[in-house]
């Protein structure tokens, strides 16, 4: 493991993106991540009920890689071969093989595989979904109970461990609740793998505690609901055919499908065809998984998730009598004088977030319910297990259509579906399944050893590495080169941020004490006293320049410009763990896939939010950070993700020193400039609701528009303005709140609730402590309407920042004289 840092060590360059980057070498900066990512931070305010987030996990998982089934069995089987016993290579190619063999007697002899065949048998004759999942279950519990007996060399030995050995369980109707950022989901998936000391632990007392006669029925009201952190792994049911054909007489290893099978969701065609997700065509490819059975799914996800391209394409031609239109519809800033009324209502803002949250959810219950696609059902629960557990790596799924058993393999890159198996007729192969899941450590559950050893750690841990600093001078003195860093992570406290979704960053970010980090020596140019830190974890894209070494730029620049001095976040130590690369998994299935992630982790010293602030001490901290902002692009720092969450700070001798925070979007114009024929920007370039509307529309989504200077200032502007309308007395309003919408939303659909916005200007009102803000809001915000016409000037960076952002700043807020600002 490498890559770290202290306060006084230099960063390891992490090297740039390839110009083989897969990406077409005409981008000028890379399409827009459209998914879960998008509304994660926000998720207090979209929900997470189905209906809210349902849009943006269909585009996590609509564009899902494949791999063969015998390929994804040999890898699992080698991912868990025991670390003690060393396989020649030739021995373990042919695990696969071997594990067929060993598991035939179990499917062909008397006795148990009797029991496993009389229950497919059923399951087969069943009718309905509902009703099968208890043969399903009664099967599979038969085949893991003889399946101990078993051993294959190269394979870790049973171990009969209540907390380890799993079991299948039926959850349908039972709800499992869990908790994002103060919001609730509750989800029932059909069938849940969890160890027998968790099965157990929900039977009511005075109840007989044979787990695997209970895994077999229905919790009722009496037992215990599981909780996600003890869900191994979830199957979601589907079963659109009554009758399937009964198991074979006798079982072979060398079964052949009549088909390979997919289930075929939202495949995107081209580029520019992103921003469109037609969920009526989640349905299953007839041409790509036929066979004689009927594998079709019924799709009742049927409504479009976002606003045609073509709307959008029309709206951008028409710039032109939309700033005209834009323009007579706007009075000046008079109107903003504090005692005219509002037309909202605000008195209640501050009432709990239960009442917001009900009302929320009776009005879902006026448009009706619905059941979406198994494939977003199935992308729910894992985007539930992921966020019950720390840097958790990846997490292993299961759809069942019919008798086809597909298993999904989610990580912070992608999908990855692997063709499906038939359990009824082709049972040597999911029994080795099951042998495979039952000798899985939490390791291979996707569980990271060193955060999670085992589920729900919340203990102190131990990062160990090597310190590369002047290795020559320490080799030759024979010095120990480990380092070790304690971490206690404070996973229970309200600050901590966490992420709900499938791929991506996945930014979480807790308090953390240290007491070697808090030991080292401060660097002399940081202003920032606290002794608070907090660590963020994180999965940025693994061939681009890191976080940590476009930090130590910025301090390097900050040493010699006031305008950034003290207004970038302290880090204080990071490491990379580079075991974790999501692409491991792919160049072991073969799949050609460009780019990867891996798990980074930062401490900084802790920061507030901007949004905390009121009246002048927020306009001045907001301006503070437009001027260091502006100073990094001149020196070559492009930040590129402005918005709420990245503007913090901190206090010095009872004033607010604001902080441009997060700097893992950014990049660095000497070291783009070098890539020959690569994209100029990396990710998605901003978050959806605060980026510029020249970045919101077709040609900016297929990666075609450069971001530039005037994309991040218009950024500043809609911060600016989001804030003003959404937040009093530094707390955000509970009711009632304006621009919810452009929250729930995708890119294309954000550009036109922000035209709307901008005809609607002069009906927007500021809450009372950002009236004086608002008025710089309001005079940015019109210029930015001037700039849409055709005929606007193209200005430079320097006559942008002053004509859309300096020239409508009081003149003792840019002095910092705020005393004397109303």
């Amino acid at each position: 493991m490498s890559n770290n840092a202290s306060a006084t060590t230099s960063v390891t360059t992490t090297p740039p993106r390839k110009s083989e980057s897969g990406l077409p070498a005409d981008l000028k900066s890379t399409p827009h991540a459209v998914g879960s990512a998008v509304v994660s931070e926000h998720i207090d305010t979209v929900g997470v009920d189905v209906s809210d987030v349902r849009p943006w996990i269909a585009r996590d998982v609509k564009n899902f890689k494949r791999c063969g089934a015998d390929e994804m069995l040999q890898q699992l089987l080698e991912m868990c071969a025991a670390p003690n016993q060393s396989l020649p290579p030739s021995q373990k190619s042919t695990l696969l093989d071997t594990s067929l063999e060993a598991v035939l007697p179990l499917c062909n002899g008397p006795g148990v595989a009797q029991k496993i065949k009389q229950h497919l048998t059923k399951f087969c004759n069943i009718e309905s979904e509902t009703p099968s999942y208890s043969d399903f279950v009664a099967a599979a519990n038969h085949a893991l109970r003889e399946l101990g007996k078993v051993n294959i060399p190269g394979m870790p030995d049973f171990q009969d461990d209540d907390e380890t050995n799993i079991v299948f369980h039926v959850n349908d109707p039972s709800f499992i609740h869990q908790k994002h950022q103060g919001e609730k989901s509750s989800r029932k998936p059909d069938v849940v793998v969890v160890s027998r000391q968790t099965a157990a632990d929900i039977i009511p007392e005075g109840k007989s505690k044979n787990v695997y006669r209970s895994a077999c029925k229905a919790p009722t009201k009496d037992h215990e609901n599981f909780q996600w952190v003890d869900v191994r792994t979830t199957f979601e049911f589907k079963r659109p055919k009554p009758r399937l054909p009964h198991p074979p007489s006798a079982y072979t290893k060398d079964y052949v499908a009549p088909n390979v099978l997919y289930i075929e969701f939202m495949k995107e065609t081209d580029a520019s065809d992103s921003s469109t997700d037609s969920s009526s065509q989640s349905t299953d490819s007839s041409d790509q998984s036929t066979d004689s059975s009927d594998q079709s799914m019924d799709s009742s996800d049927r409504s479009t998730d976002s606003t045609s391209t073509t709307g959008a394409a029309q709206t951008s031609h028409s710039n032109s009598n939309e700033a005209h239109r834009l323009r007579s519809n706007k009075r000046g800033s008079d109107h903003l004088r504090s005692n005219e009324p509002s037309t909202n209502k605000r008195s209640r803002q501050d009432e709990d977030r239960s009442s917001e949250q009900e009302e929320r959810r009776n009005k879902k219950k006026k448009k009706g319910s619905y059941k979406p696609h198994p494939v977003i059902q199935n992308g729910l629960y894992v985007a539930e297990m992921f966020a019950a557990h720390t840097a958790r790596q990846h997490v292993i799924s299961f759809i069942v259509n019919n008798d086809i058993i597909y298993l999904w393999w989610f990580d912070r890159q992608h999908a990855i579906q692997c063709a499906g198996i038939n359990f009824v007729q082709d049972l040597p192969r999911f029994v080795v399944l099951l042998f495979i899941m039952q000798r899985m450590g939490y390791k291979q559950w996707g569980l990271h050893p060193l955060f999670e050893p085992k589920p729900g750690y919340k203990g102190e841990i131990i990062v160990e590495y090597e310190d590369d600093t002047n290795k020559d001078d320490r080799d030759n003195k024979g010095q120990d080169k480990t380092k070790r860093v304690d971490l206690t992570l404070d996973l229970r406290s309200e600050k901590r941020a966490t992420h709900f979704g499938l791929r991506g960053r996945a930014t979480t970010v807790f308090p953390v004490k240290s007491k070697a980090l808090s030991a080292l020596p401060r660097r002399s140019h940081f202003l920032n006293k606290t002794n608070k830190l907090v660590a963020k974890l994180f999965w940025p894209e693994e061939a681009r320049q890191s976080e940590p070494e476009i930090l130590e730029e910025v301090y390097k620049i900050a040493k010699d410009d006031l305008d950034v001095l003290g207004h970038v976040p302290e880090m204080v130590w990071f490491h990379k763990f580079e075991d974790t690369s999501t692409a491991i998994i792919r160049k072991a299935l073969g799949i050609d896939d460009a780019g990867s992630r891996v798990l980074y982790i930062i401490v900084f010293k802790k920061l507030e939010p901007i949004t905390t602030l009121s009246g002048k001490k927020f306009l001045l901290a907001w301006w503070e950070v437009v001027k260091c902002h502006r100073a990094l692009w001149k020196r070559g720092v492009h930040h590129r993700d402005v918005s709420p969450n990245n503007l913090m700070g901190y206090r010095l001798r009872g004033r607010f020193i604001s902080v441009l925070n997060d700097f893992d979007l950014s990049s660095m114009k000497d070291l783009l400039s070098s890539i020959q024929g690569g994209p100029r920007g990396f990710e998605r370039t901003g978050t959806v609701p605060f980026m510029a509307l020249d970045l919101l529309k077709p040609e900016a989504i297929a990666g075609r528009v450069e971001h530039v200077y005037r994309h991040d200032a218009e950024s500043f502007v809609w911060v600016l303005t989001w804030i003003c309308l959404r937040y009093k007395k530094g707390k955000l309003l509970r009711k009632r709140r304006p621009l919810d919408e452009w929250l729930t939303v995708d890119a294309m659909g954000c550009y036109e609730k922000k035209m709307g916005f901008l005809g609607m200007l002069s009906t927007m009102r500021p809450t009372r402590s950002h009236e004086g803000s608002f008025k710089v809001a309001f005079e940015c915000l019109d210029v930015i309407i001037i700039s849409l016409s055709p005929t606007a000037p193209v200005l430079t960076d320097d006559e942008v920042f002053k004509t859309l952002l300096q020239n409508h700043v009081p003149q003792n807020v840019r002095e910092g004289n705020i005393s004397l600002v109303n």
